[in-house]
């Protein structure tokens, strides 16, 4: 069966770039931390893709840490800032489960940023909070989610928690290879990507901090990673990330990134809103990824509408795909005020930069088709 594949904020495939760039690493025998020639050799390529992923996200070289992907990279800028003794935290209730659990037990008394049934957040709430003790502030705030796609605007977001004197800690997973980089560079002091969220291989993060920001280690060891995360590092993995994200942030390749992804999502969700079932769409309200669709239909649980799309031959989630496995209601609609029965109906829907034109009409029929099986609705084609 020749599958559709609507799971890219889960993982995206690999570009060839990143296969290409592999290929070649793989012939590097020597270890980056060892002194001899083919240590060196190793290292020559680790920090040629440090200053290359550099170039691409608008940073320097000695910003960027290298870890085993965006959960390893967000426990290090967790303890980093944790070290730092703010004495308030502010977080936001819509953040990735690797964010939230671990920032739960660091700051267990941490303040919850309000958000709107879109997912944005409150400036209005945050800025009076912020302006109201002289202490600096750590603020926590994705730039993208995961499950709605919500955009927030981090130039606002970043300009207001350092007015404050504070500092800002931001997940830009789902924003790197979506979104343009102006849009996320430059904005915290750390700022953590996925490589295989842009079609890089899986096993490999960045962590990039502000000046005067130190990596915090998690774990002892070698020290590699200027002392911040040791462990060997994957060599072959960092040098194709580098090349996927260079590949994926090009601003011609975001352009087309936007242009096919919008279209495929915004025809499933029309077809799907008017075919008789009441799905709802999350987020229309608000700027969000032209690839996200976050959809809900009372009644019908999520997890029931992937196994239908499973069997139908179409890959989607039921929110995260960082959770074992598992299908649940989902946490962070109901940090947005839907309740736990309507939070356990909602699928997300992610187009990719491998989608075809016409996915978005096929996963619609499909979808629709699922439906009418379970005796839901009647069976729908759509041109």
């Amino acid at each position: 069966m020749n599958r559709l594949y609507a799971d890219h904020n889960a993982t995206s495939p690999l570009r060839a770039e990143a296969r290409e760039a592999m290929v070649r690493a793989l012939d590097l025998i020597g270890n980056p931390s060892s002194v001899h020639g083919e240590g060196r050799a190793a290292k020559r390529a680790l920090e040629d893709a440090r200053e290359n992923l550099a170039a691409t996200l608008q940073c320097h070289g000695e910003a960027i840490y290298f870890t085993s992907g965006a959960t390893e990279a967000l426990h290090i800028a967790l303890e980093s800032a944790h070290a730092m003794d703010f004495k308030r935290v502010f977080i936001s209730p819509v953040e990735h489960d690797a964010v939230w659990a671990y920032a739960q037990k660091l700051w267990p008394d941490a303040h919850l940023i309000a958000v709107n049934q879109d997912g944005l957040l409150d400036m209005d709430w945050l800025s009076a909070r912020l302006g109201s003790d002289a202490s600096p502030a750590l603020v926590i705030a994705q730039g993208a989610n995961h499950e709605i796609g919500t955009l927030q605007n981090l130039n606002t977001l970043s300009s207001c928690v350092r007015a404050s004197g504070g500092a800002l800690m931001c997940d830009g997973v789902q924003m790197a290879g979506k979104t343009s980089v102006s849009q996320f560079a430059g904005f915290a002091d750390w700022l953590i990507i996925s490589s295989h969220k842009l079609g890089g291989p899986a096993g490999v993060g960045a962590l990039i901090v502000a000046p005067g920001i130190n990596a915090q280690p998690i774990r002892s060891g070698g020290g590699q990673e200027r002392g911040a995360r040791s462990g060997t590092e994957n060599l072959a993995a960092i040098i194709g990330f580098a090349a996927a994200a260079r590949a994926a942030c090009d601003d011609e390749a975001i352009r087309a990134f936007s242009r096919l992804t919008g279209r495929e999502r915004d025809s499933f969700e029309r077809i799907v809103t008017g075919g008789g079932i009441g799905a709802k769409v999350i987020g229309t309200g608000v700027a969000r990824l032209t690839n996200t669709s976050c959809l809900m239909v009372d009644g019908w649980e999520g997890s029931s509408q992937v196994m239908a799309l499973d069997l139908a031959g179409a890959a989607v989630s039921a929110g995260s795909a960082c959770t074992s496995g598992k299908v649940k209601a989902s946490r962070i609609l109901q940090a947005c005020g839907y309740g736990p029965a309507a939070s356990a109906c909602a699928i997300r829907v992610s187009f990719g930069w491998s989608s075809e034109v016409g996915d978005g009409v096929k996963l619609a029929n499909l979808y629709l088709e699922a439906s009418a099986r379970l005796g839901r609705t009647r069976s729908a084609h759509a041109a």
